[in-house]
């Protein structure tokens, strides 16, 4: 392995790590940059889950440090999230991987006219709902993220986002950690079923989240400093352009393809 070849690697993971904590949609990067390395799609999906796990863990223990989570009510949707990663790990590793991808560009595009048209609650908490039990709508939601979760991960986030925020009452901001806590949690289960796979490329998924961890980091200082609409924005721009990529209009394979070949 090249030095320019570890200096992407970790560089990517960088930003990947700030997006993802601050938003979701950073596996876009990582998913492209690996096939531009030449692995086949089911072992790039899989091989990204390293980067996500530990970035997902690292950012998890900075919002707890800030008390942002709400551990309780967390670990009870982590577990139907779990749940249903573990069914959609197993379908990964038996079909490829893609074929949602223009059903989440819509539903990607529909979010957005939410952040836009009602940008005030995702400022402030909402303590009627985060006070309200949970209840069976609420875990079998969870699994079905959990499901598309494990199956290909790409934009998972963003449905944790949305049912953090619209479901349980959250602002953006504990809406964030909540979303990195789950998907660590679940990021366990789907890479214990694509180890045993063998499908994952260890060098490039650990070095990748070296860049992750920098960049977990720098996002939650960002978050805190800059508050709710600053995270809002950064979470609309990154759906824009994973949207315009899973519409194939950005194709950000290509773009890593002529970065390698010309480094």
């Amino acid at each position: 392995m090249s030095i320019t070849l570890i200096v992407i690697l970790v560089v990517t993971g960088i930003f990947v790590g700030f997006i993802n904590t601050l938003s979701a949609g950073g596996t876009v990067i990582s998913i492209a940059l690996f096939l531009a390395l030449g692995m086949p799609a089911s072992s790039a999906n899989a091989t990204n889950r390293i980067q996500v796990f530990i970035q997902s863990f690292s950012a998890t223990l900075m919002f707890k440090q800030k008390k942002l989570i709400d551990t309780k009510k967390t670990i009870r949707l982590a577990i139907p999230t779990m749940i249903g990663a573990l069914v959609g790990s197993i379908l990964a590793s038996l079909i490829t991987q893609n074929l949602f991808s223009y059903f989440m560009g819509g539903i990607l595009l529909i979010m957005i006219v939410f952040l836009l048209y009602k940008p005030k609650a995702l400022f402030e908490d909402n303590p009627e709902k985060i006070n309200k039990p949970l209840s069976f709508i609420n875990y079998l939601t969870f699994f079905a993220i959990g499901i598309y979760g494990g199956f290909i991960q790409v934009g998972t986030g963003y449905f944790l986002i949305a049912a953090s925020s619209m479901m349980l009452g959250y602002d953006i901001i504990k809406t964030n950690a909540i979303k990195v806590s789950i998907m660590f949690f679940y990021t366990l289960v789907a890479m214990i079923v694509f180890f045993f796979d063998s499908q994952v490329y260890w060098a490039y998924g650990l070095l990748h989240s070296l860049g992750g961890i920098l960049g977990s980091w720098i996002a939650t200082k960002f978050a805190l400093k800059k508050g709710a609409n600053f995270v809002r924005w950064v979470i609309i721009i990154v759906i824009i352009l994973t949207a315009l990529n899973l519409f194939g209009i950005v194709d950000l394979t290509t773009l890593f393809e002529g970065i390698i070949s010309f480094s």
